[in-house]
């Protein structure tokens, strides 16, 4: 089976980086056997003023479950700093649906005793879910990240 995680990477490096005045810094995998080394995310990005630490992660179904986000206490240390937004970018793939899940949003979910994201929960008005316009290609969605540019301090 064809790992669309991986692509998806690779397709929201390519989206992210046709914006204008960006910088887009892929971090390596460190899935090469090194016990404990764990990077923070998949991607740093900056657009003046804001800093973006953001985990991309696919889900074939309704759910995706936060135990797929190892990355979440390294993240947690950037929540509540000024201009640092940081977060997953997650495609829902048989939804046709991107969103960006702040690690606030996440914090609060798992407070609330969820113990995953569900595509009904882009309706719960509780939780600040960022649709990320986009359009189905063949396979993938072509993407527009410029929403991540006017978030509110915190996203």
């Amino acid at each position: 089976m064809t790992n669309r995680g991986k692509q998806f990477e690779d397709k929201f490096k390519t989206d992210f980086s046709k914006l204008p005045g960006v910088s887009l810094d892929r971090l390596y995998d460190t899935t090469s056997g090194y016990y404990g080394i764990r990077n923070i995310c998949d991607f740093i990005g900056y657009k003046y003023p804001n800093i973006f630490y953001l985990e991309c992660k696919s889900s074939q179904g309704n759910t995706w479950n936060f135990s797929a986000y190892s990355q979440y206490e390294k993240q947690l240390t950037k929540v509540g700093i000024y201009g640092v937004r940081v977060g997953v970018i997650l495609w829902m793939i048989k939804h046709d649906t991107v969103v960006y899940l702040p690690t606030r949003t996440i914090q609060k979910m798992k407070a609330d005793n969820k113990k995953s994201f569900n595509i009904k929960d882009l309706d719960n008005k509780d939780y600040r879910i960022i649709r990320i316009p986009s359009v189905k290609k063949r396979v993938f969605m072509d993407s527009d990240y410029s929403v991540l540019f006017n978030l509110g301090e915190g996203d």
